[in-house]
């Protein structure tokens, strides 16, 4: 069984990039020893994560990349995204479960991050992110 794997790589600003990355980094994430629950929870912060980079961060100019480091071991995995745009003020943010904020079709990948991962933390001015996730070990392994 494979014990833990690192991968960094550079994408261009193409949502097109992201599910497949995203595949395949849960591929390997499940290999390790992570749930199908917390495979799935990775899955969903890795790719808003992405998403908000190309979409927020390098407000879609194809030139611009997202850098994609990821060191994952059968106890936990950490990525780290980083997009090439000015960053955003992350503390303060609208409350997506809170009055009108409930009715906004976007406003929800940061709070979807912070409750899928066990520890967020934005840098750079908000151009990168750093999430942690801790792994409960499947019976057996």
């Amino acid at each position: 069984m494979e014990q833990q794997f690192t991968l960094e790589e550079t994408l261009a600003t193409d949502l097109s990039q992201v599910m497949p990355l995203v595949e395949r980094i849960a591929q390997k994430v499940l290999a390790l020893t992570a749930s199908a629950e917390e495979t799935f929870q990775v899955k969903l912060a890795l790719e808003e994560a992405l998403t908000n980079a190309m979409r927020h961060g390098n407000l879609l100019i194809a030139k611009q990349v997202v850098t994609v480091k990821v060191k994952a071991s059968r106890e936990r995995i950490i990525l780290d995204i980083h997009d090439q745009g000015k960053g955003f003020d992350f503390s303060n943010l609208r409350d997506p479960t809170q009055g009108e904020n409930t009715e906004r079709i976007s406003g929800r990948g940061v709070f979807l991050m912070r409750k899928l991962m066990d520890d967020i933390e934005f840098y750079d001015a908000g151009s990168g992110v750093k999430m942690v996730k801790s792994f409960r070990l499947k019976p057996g392994a």
